[in-house]
């Protein structure tokens, strides 16, 4: 398997532009992968998904903000809720409603409790809530340890997209991603650790819960991307940092963190370059979301007649273990390896349809 050059990680500055560097191909890198990421997986779903929804349904609430709303998870037995800072904004107080016991049952005024906001994370958009009394049947969810996200496991969703109460969805983790960045419609700049899923959200699961199969909490839906299948939900450590806070924490409204996103408006560079021998040609950091971060390596050989080779470390161990080939040199994926688990040997292949970012097929390579 093909690696970087020994100084193709860190940096800080751009040494070049790379003007052969399809730039929708640098763009649209992560859609490819997080679609190969699922392939090797098979899980019987129907029963377990069912239990999930269950036993951790109780325990969302739809939190009324203003003329807005969200979602939130209960987090301690006193009735402590944790949220987006979005959802509930600069609210002392919100309402909080928490699941009829009747599935699908209807709620009104009566049955919306008073919240006090607690406090709030400017940085890692989050809120603390408050509740007086927590009903039967709602048990606290418990924060996943640190460390125990992993790139490709089924994660679950629940929260109240678009206005649909207690809504179930579950996909997998395609990725954790330290330091990133994200701007909300608040016009703040949060920066925070955040687990990136497949898992469908939309306006309305912001402040949900995102659960592992233990139905521990490992992050707190918070945002999606533009590309398909890009949610992003703030990590459990963040959540436990949070809580630890005394006071309000406040974002830097001068310096900020830069936006990220899978279609920012923003010219890729190389952070560092240097020669490959095999094939004889260049190798290049790239840094595609302008975050002064290698976000892969792309390979240009001397020749013409060879492909572009774009190499990723998916899981983020330090190794690669992704590979997609640009045959033409022209912005179209053709072929993809994936090492699936970890080994140093591809295990899939996939190919790629002209001008598609998803592999229509992948196969087991023998």
């Amino acid at each position: 398997m093909p690696a970087p050059g020994p100084d193709a990680v860190g940096g800080k500055r751009p040494v070049a532009t790379v003007p052969s560097l399809p730039g929708a191909a640098a763009a649209r890198y992560a859609a490819a992968l997080d679609w190969a990421a699922a392939q090797p997986r098979q899980v019987t779903r129907g029963a377990k998904d069912a239990q999930v929804y269950q036993a951790a349904a109780p325990s969302v609430v739809l939190v009324l903000a203003g003329d807005g709303f969200g979602s939130g998870a209960l987090i301690s037995a006193d009735g402590k809720i944790v949220t987006n800072l979005h959802v509930v904004g600069d609210a002392k107080e919100v309402g909080v409603v928490f699941k009829p016991a009747a599935e699908g049952a209807s709620f009104g005024k009566a049955d919306v409790r008073r919240a006090k906001v607690l406090r709030r994370d400017e940085v890692a958009d989050l809120a603390l809530l408050q509740v007086s009394e927590v009903p039967a049947g709602a048990k606290p969810l418990p924060l996943a340890a640190s460390g125990a996200v992993q790139v490709g496991s089924d994660v679950h969703a629940i929260g109240h997209p678009t206005g649909q109460a207690w809504t179930y969805t579950r996909g997998i983790v395609s990725q954790v991603r330290k330091d990133y960045g994200w701007r909300t419609e608040m016009g703040l700049d949060h920066k925070a650790t955040v687990v990136q899923t497949q898992t469908p959200i939309n306006p309305g699961n912001s402040g949900g819960p995102l659960l592992d199969d233990n139905l521990e909490i490992i992050g707190i839906n918070s945002f999606k991307s533009d590309g398909e299948g890009l949610n992003f939900a703030v990590s459990a450590d963040d959540v436990r940092t949070f809580l630890t806070l005394k006071e309000d924490r406040r974002a830097n409204r001068s310096a900020g963190a830069r936006a990220v996103s899978a279609g920012s408006e923003c010219e890729a560079v190389a952070l560092k370059e240097w020669a490959v021998s095999d094939p004889k040609g260049l190798g290049y950091l790239i840094d595609v979301n302008c975050d002064a971060e290698g976000d892969f390596v792309m390979i240009e050989p001397a020749k013409k007649s060879e492909p572009h080779t774009y190499l990723f470390d998916h899981d983020g161990d330090g190794k690669i273990d992704a590979e997609i080939t640009d045959l033409g040199r022209d912005g179209n994926f053709d072929e993809a390896l994936l090492d699936v688990d970890g080994d140093g040997t591809y295990d899939l292949v996939g190919q790629f349809k002209p001008g598609e970012s998803d592999p229509y097929r992948y196969e087991r390579i023998k």
